[in-house]
């Protein structure tokens, strides 16, 4: 049986400072059969000069300063892999990454439109660990959410960053292209996306690192709000996706429970009380009720750290 190809597929934009870390570990993986296709999307720093010391070690693709979601389909596009594995430039993978990728795609159905993700190990700007901090989630598998979809107009986000993410080919064909103005959080369609129409597997392994330093504060951000352009790009994503795939439903984000942080954020409690209740009188199942105690909690410390302001900021419930 032929080793699948594997494509490592690193995004970036200004991070020549980890640029070569991300792209060493792409090419220090034990298991050899790899194309690792580095897309720069319109650098003004120096990644231009440290792509090119690699020479024909890897696959250079320039273009014009996009976002994340156009660095992406570059990517995707340029990419030869059975099986495609993200990498942000400011992240890294372990030597064994790939390796163990292929083994549990070895143990999938490939026929079918796979994700496999997996934890992230935390550091600092300068490589050293942040105490024993991961970043990822774990779930029973397979894992499908239209039908959650379906019923509640949103779901959870089930994976974790973008280095953690891995596809089949067969699961690029169902989401590729992206929508080409998003800027961040591109991981958000592929995962989302990923969800409606396919399988997802999640593996204890930590496999990788993700880096937190100044310019990627997504991850320290007390609340993890996206912008409303935002939502509505990621819901008219998914409804297309649902309608290409033949799937029931409509997804919208500020319909469902999942935007009821927002309104505790913007202080909309006469709103937020008529949404609660009309969930829990229509729904009437664990899902809605869990929601309400994280929103009801949320909401106590939000008002709790307005008043006293010394507090830390208050987690947004979003993704619990």
């Amino acid at each position: 049986m032929t080793a699948p190809l594997v494509s490592i597929l690193i995004n970036n934009y200004n991070y020549a400072q980890f640029l070569r870390e991300a792209i060493e570990s792409a090419l220090s993986q034990t298991y050899s059969h790899v194309e690792i296709i580095v897309v720069d999307d319109g650098s003004t720093d120096e990644s231009a000069e440290v792509i090119s010391s690699y020479g024909s070690r890897v696959t250079a693709v320039y273009k014009e300063n996009g976002g994340q979601t156009s660095a992406f389909n570059a990517g995707v596009a340029a990419s030869r892999g059975d099986i495609l594995c993200f990498l942000d430039s400011d992240d890294y993978f372990y030597a064994e990454k790939i390796a163990r990728i292929v083994e549990l795609f070895g143990a999938l159905d490939m026929s079918k439109a796979l994700m496999v993700h997996h934890r992230l190990k935390i550091v600092q700007e300068d490589g050293k660990p942040k105490k024993q901090e991961f970043i990822g989630r774990l779930h029973e598998s397979p894992l499908n959410l239209a039908e959650c979809a379906r019923k509640y107009k949103f779901m959870n986000y089930a994976a974790g960053a973008t280095t953690g993410i891995s596809i089949n080919r067969r699961m690029s064909h169902l989401l590729f292209p992206l929508p080409g103005n998003i800027r961040v959080s591109a991981d958000d369609f592929i995962v989302y996306g990923a969800s409606l129409v396919g399988e997802l597997y999640s593996s204890s392994d930590t496999l990788g690192v993700y880096r937190v330093h100044g310019n990627n504060h997504w991850y320290s951000t007390s609340v993890k709000r996206k912008s409303a352009e935002f939502s509505e790009a990621l819901d008219t994503y998914l409804n297309q996706k649902l309608k290409e795939n033949r799937l029931p439903g409509k997804i919208s984000y500020s319909e469902s429970m999942w935007s009821w942080g927002d309104m505790a954020v913007d202080e909309r409690w006469a709103e937020l009380a008529r949404r609660i209740v009309r969930a829990n009188a229509v729904h009437h199942d664990r899902q809605t009720l869990l929601f309400t105690y994280r929103i009801c909690r949320f909401a106590a410390r939000h008002l709790f750290e307005k008043a006293f302001p010394s507090i830390h900021p208050t987690a947004s419930p979003r993704n619990e």
